[in-house]
């Protein structure tokens, strides 16, 4: 029973992980896991694959008894077991979540703001009962990671990641998306589209579909010049990812150097463990969010198909080890702060979670420079009502979950 409740405390992390704005680390602090989790991945060694190798290769009865002793020591159960539910929430929720978040954006924003500010209690209570020296580190710290947060999550923050730009030629029956997976791209298919390298590209297409590109020219013509939010430019670059365009169209594709790709790695994977921050969002600020998508998506789609994917398995395989050594290294940090420096951290944490709910704010509006921006409603609409009945329903279920965790914790220590 205690591991299947794992797994379903895996799925939620999993879940949030999906959700534009929150992370699966606030969902294992919500769910009290959080401390065990960073003291787990801490402690992770190479050299229970020296011992599994060693009991692999003399099939010895001492052998097979010290990678269990090692299995058990690294606690390797509870991560395996986490892991299984995260892998499995995301595969479930990319399906469904996003879906979700385009239809009612307001309602999902409103039920996970709920949830997360109901949650700050939990990392006040693992503080105990506090002195006022840790009150004050508490502030302080809480403070500081709320005006970290805060201005972390300001929508008009990215950086421009392009340091080349690879030349390709589009096969027969190619689409445009499917050559920003081939080799891929940074950027999202319209702004491929409309680059200068590319006026080759809408040469091309003029000519051999002279309505369509009318069609895209008038498109284009209407919007703003840039938009940072990802729901946005997801939306804007559908209509070019359909494009299909002319066999031997030449096209210039955006890359990132390697090894921004590897430190985009290190950072972004802070989110799965730090609360409040959306590793989505992150990669979204740092330039890389469509690069690795089409990089993910681009290197599934050319293995099923039974071919070798070279150009975007080196970026994968980068982005990976990067995120391994982040999280490593990271967890060792805040495994450290966690339980030398308990109150001033978890109030860091605290001020976090608080700054970067303005990331995940249910009422927005799009400004005439295609930044969306939080606003305070002004009229008491249905859309407000049901919001607001969302977010208190967020709360309600932290509420329980704490409850739930506070009486298992009881029954444990029976």
């Amino acid at each position: 029973m205690h591991r299947l409740i794992l797994f379903l405390k895996g799925m939620a992390m999993g879940a949030a992980d999906v959700i534009p704005g929150v992370s699966g680390g606030t969902m294992a602090l919500i769910l009290g896991i959080y401390t065990e989790l960073v003291d787990t991945i801490k402690g992770l060694s190479p050299k229970i694959l020296l011992i599994g190798l060693r009991w692999l290769k003399s099939r010895d009865a001492a052998a097979k008894d010290a990678f269990l002793a090692e299995f058990e020591r690294l606690n390797l159960l509870f991560l395996l077991t986490l892991f299984a539910g995260i892998v499995s929430a995301i595969i479930v929720g990319s399906a469904v979540i996003p879906s979700l978040m385009e239809s009612y954006p307001s309602a999902m924003r409103a039920f996970f703001f709920g949830l997360i500010l109901a949650s700050v209690y939990v990392p006040l209570k693992m503080v105990g009962t506090p002195t006022p020296k840790a009150l004050v580190a508490v502030a302080i710290a809480g403070i500081l990671g709320g005006i970290f947060g805060f201005n972390f999550t300001n929508p008009s923050h990215s950086f421009e990641t392009t340091s080349t730009w690879k030349s390709v030629e589009s096969n027969e029956g190619e689409t445009l998306k499917d050559i920003t997976r081939r080799e891929p791209s940074a950027w999202a298919a319209d702004r491929v589209f409309w680059a200068p390298e590319n006026q080759s590209l809408r040469s091309a297409l003029s000519h051999a579909s002279p309505e369509k590109f009318a069609e895209l020219e008038k498109l284009h013509l209407g919007e703003s010049e840039d938009v940072v939010d990802k729901e946005l430019m997801k939306a804007r670059a559908k209509p070019y990812e359909s494009l299909e365009l002319p066999a031997g169209t030449p096209v210039k594709v955006p890359q990132p150097a390697i090894w921004f790709v590897f430190v985009a790695g290190l950072i972004a994977i802070c989110a799965m463990i730090l609360p409040g921050i959306s590793g989505s969002y992150l990669l979204l600020i740092l330039g890389l969010y469509f690069f690795i998508l089409n990089s993910l998506k681009g290197f599934l789609t050319t293995l099923a198909s039974g071919s070798l994917p070279l150009s975007q398995g080196t970026f994968v395989a980068v982005f990976c080890l990067g995120c391994l050594i982040g999280l490593l290294s990271f967890a060792r940090l805040l495994s450290y702060l966690l339980h030398n420096y308990t109150a001033p951290t978890l109030g860091g944490l605290v001020g976090l979670m608080l700054g970067c709910l303005r990331g995940i704010w249910p009422f927005r509006t799009t400004t005439a420079a295609g930044l969306e921006q939080n606003v305070i409603p002004a009229e008491l609409s249905s859309e407000v009502l049901i919001a607001v009945g969302c977010g208190v329903v967020g709360m309600v279920i932290v509420a329980g979950l704490t409850w739930l965790g506070g009486k298992t914790e009881e029954v444990s220590h029976a």
